[in-house]
């Protein structure tokens, strides 16, 4: 069940990483990348996903929040995790081999850099040719998140995404305060 916010008029469902990511669907023995960790929440639900014989690595440029999503998959018991602090960026900095990686997720990332064309090329350069890239932002009109002007619109973000040979697959449901493409390589 997804956490949910009473407003005025209607009740709003918030974002639950485990059942995006099942309704691509993620499968077991799969390699996932998830750049900009933050608090893990992907990176652990991934891990549960792709299993044991499945390998989950989360990059952040904080080692705080690289803590956090070890800690967290610590707490539920996957062992299949490795965290990476580096600087997305930088063109290489994940230091993961060229089409090695079945799955990339890009969540609530893009609106934060300033050079989404590395961050971009990054993806692309780790991903195995069909591999499918997430990118999951706030809406324009979500009550809550970054400010509205540093919010990436979905047009924008499926432009960026088209601009490396990305071809999209669908939009996916992601709650009321976000939206998620799903494209692939």
């Amino acid at each position: 069940m997804a956490f949910s916010f009473q407003t005025k008029y209607k009740t709003k469902e918030f974002l639950r990483p485990e059942d995006l990511l099942r309704s691509i669907p993620l499968e077991p023995g799969m390699t996932v990348a998830d750049f900009g960790a933050g608090n893990g929440h992907y990176a652990v639900a991934a891990g549960a996903l792709v299993g044991t014989k499945g390998q989950v690595s989360a990059f952040d440029v904080m080692e705080d929040a690289l803590s956090q999503t070890a800690t967290l998959a610590r707490l539920v018991g996957l062992h299949n995790i490795t965290t990476r602090q580096c600087d997305l960026e930088k063109y290489g900095a994940t230091k993961l081999p060229d089409t090695g990686t079945d799955f990339v997720i890009l969540s609530s990332l893009l609106h934060q850099v300033r050079n989404r064309n590395e961050v971009l090329r990054e993806a692309y350069r780790i991903l195995k040719t069909g591999g499918q890239i997430l990118v999951v932002e706030y809406t324009p009109d979500a009550m809550f998140g970054p400010p509205v002007p540093q919010r990436l619109p979905k047009e924008e973000a499926a432009k960026l995404l088209e601009q490396y040979s990305f071809r999209p697959v669908k939009e996916l449901q992601a709650g009321a305060f976000h939206y998620a493409l799903l494209y692939q390589k």
